[in-house]
């Protein structure tokens, strides 16, 4: 289970088996065509940041602007759009079948004029599965292999309908990783993206050869921003036409933004074990009393959405059941906090037992992370207005990842990278590498079993869903629902991205998490 988490705790669910979409115009586009490039209406030229220092090996490049920029020069076998619905770009098709995903290619060519053929794929696989980056997509692949110079196929360790999310690996040509020209600095790879390199590295340049639409942009011209500090500079004179950032310290753009859907999930993490978080009622009354608008608003500046479910709420399949509330209830919290015994308010306002004891719980929250923070001290001023008492805990994120280990924790806030797949497993099953505090059902002994016989081992209900689940004997909407009854974590918002781009560009701007240009070839000035 630990693998599902090689990087950073992330985790990742019906495309239909082949459901991608393909790349708008893309099948009108006489592909692989070796005509002479068509001319553009208006041939814009825009600047862009990156870092000189930096390289655009996509595999590589540790700077985000160049991360960025290498979307433009290599293409993917498949992209996810803002909604997390899947496009197919280099795949013609990609067909899911059991524990079999089957991808056919397109014919398209590097910008070398060579042929993308399978086993392009299988080394830029072999590539990516070796990279920080990547190597979490492929936590299922139990192998590659070519059926074909034109047909891929991975071989999976469980049911995975929605494997096809995870194929936005970039393609190189074979070999051309990791070259160094005579002065030591590393050669971009071959790809075939929308633009590539001039030959100086100071611009992108149109790709004639390109199997989709080209657009009116056939100059990208780079200006090297090689810190913070100069990016902010860059970013407010407007010396860059568009701009893309996440987290706490966002340098504002004049001109236009658009949000960018992130599947990183913040969420109140419970021990299951401790006292009565162990029962529903008193998971349902903290989540009630919460106000996710004011989480999103006042913690995370509005670049976050709350949680209405576990899944993002932007991913269709499971829209059906967002049904958590974004502001508080307390209603509900009363009548959940009376069915297991709470039925008195103390003079400290506080719900009680009989015995006059109130349910204190302590909230450990990472110090270094200021948003987190904010939201923690959030969470417990909203719980204290409904009548239940936490106290935040703040320390060290050595000490907050030691006592989450430990299990020394009664509830935590934490924040997790979910995949494209939707794949909970890791948070919400015993042993999953981000599950803290879940646990299963006491084991029970058989009956009538011959001495010696294994107690066998039970399965809480979340654990029983998603087994079933990657058997392919029940859809996502089961999952979503089994993980709203049960509510092993807490779900508080999504955060966003967001892409600042200038005021002159008029239209046809859309990003994803996948790719923040995806639409670049419909940008309108």
């Amino acid at each position: 289970m630990k693998k599902l988490f090689c990087v950073l705790i992330v985790f990742c669910l019906i495309l239909s088996f082949t459901g991608c979409k393909t790349t708008s115009d893309m099948d009108s586009i006489s592909i692989g065509s070796t005509q002479a490039p068509s001319q553009t209406t208006g041939g814009k030229t825009i600047s862009l940041l990156y870092s000189y220092s930096d390289s655009f090996d996509p595999y590589t490049a540790i700077t985000s602007a160049n991360r960025e920029i290498s979307s433009l020069l290599y293409e993917c076998l498949v992209k996810t759009d803002n909604n997390f619905d899947a496009i197919c770009v280099l795949a013609q098709s990609v067909e899911t079948v059991d524990k079999q995903c089957t991808v056919k290619l397109r014919d398209t060519t590097f910008t070398d004029g060579s042929r993308v053929t399978a086993d392009d794929v299988i080394y830029s696989y072999n590539t990516a599965k070796n990279t920080a980056r990547y190597a979490s997509n492929f936590y299922e692949v139990t192998s590659i292999s070519a059926l074909d110079s034109k047909t891929v196929v991975f071989k999976l360790s469980q049911n995975d309908p929605y494997f096809e999310n995870l194929l936005n690996f970039p393609i190189i040509k074979s070999g051309t990783s990791g070259q160094l020209d005579a002065d030591g600095r590393e050669i971009a790879p071959i790809g075939c993206g929308r633009y590539y390199l001039s030959q100086d590295g100071l611009s992108l340049k149109l790709n004639p050869s390109y199997f989709g639409k080209k657009g009116v942009i056939e100059t990208i011209n780079l200006i090297d921003s090689p810190d913070a500090s100069s990016t902010s500079h860059y970013v407010e004179v407007g010396a860059t036409a568009v701009y893309y950032t996440e987290g706490d310290n966002i340098v504002r753009m004049s001109g236009k933004k658009a949000e960018v859907n992130l599947n990183r999930f913040i969420y109140i993490g419970i021990n299951g074990s401790y006292g009565s978080l162990q029962t529903k009622e008193m998971r349902y009354a903290i989540s009630s009393a919460l106000d996710r608008e004011a989480i999103c608003q006042t913690a995370y500046y509005n670049n976050a959405m709350p949680a209405t479910g576990f899944f993002n709420p932007y991913f269709k399949p499971t829209q059906a059941l967002q049904t958590i509330e974004n502001k508080p209830n307390v209603k509900i919290t009363v009548e959940n906090l009376s069915k297991i015994g709470y039925n008195n308010m103390n003079s400290n306002g506080f719900y009680a037992n009989k015995s006059g004891n109130n349910p204190t719980f302590s909230l450990l929250v990472n110090s270094e992370n200021s948003s987190r923070v904010a939201a923690a001290r959030l969470v417990a001023e909203q719980c204290k207005s409904a009548g239940i008492q936490i106290n935040v805990v703040e320390c060290t994120y050595a000490q907050y990842l030691e006592r989450l280990s430990s299990g020394s924790f009664q509830l935590y806030i934490g924040e997790v990278q979910v995949l494209n797949n939707m794949d909970f497993t890791a948070l919400v099953t015993p042993g999953g590498s981000a599950a803290f505090g879940v646990k299963s059902p006491q084991a029970a002994e058989p009956d009538s079993e011959p001495d010696g016989e294994q107690p066998i081992v039970q399965k809480n209900a979340c654990e029983q869903i998603l087994a079933t689940y990657h058997k392919g004997e029940c859809g996502i909407i089961d999952v979503a629902g089994t993980l709203l009854t049960e509510m092993p974590q807490i779900p508080l918002c999504y955060l966003n991205g967001v892409l600042f781009y200038d005021s002159h560009i008029k239209g046809g701007v859309s990003a994803s998490s996948s790719d923040i240009y995806l639409s670049i070839e419909n940008y309108e000035f």
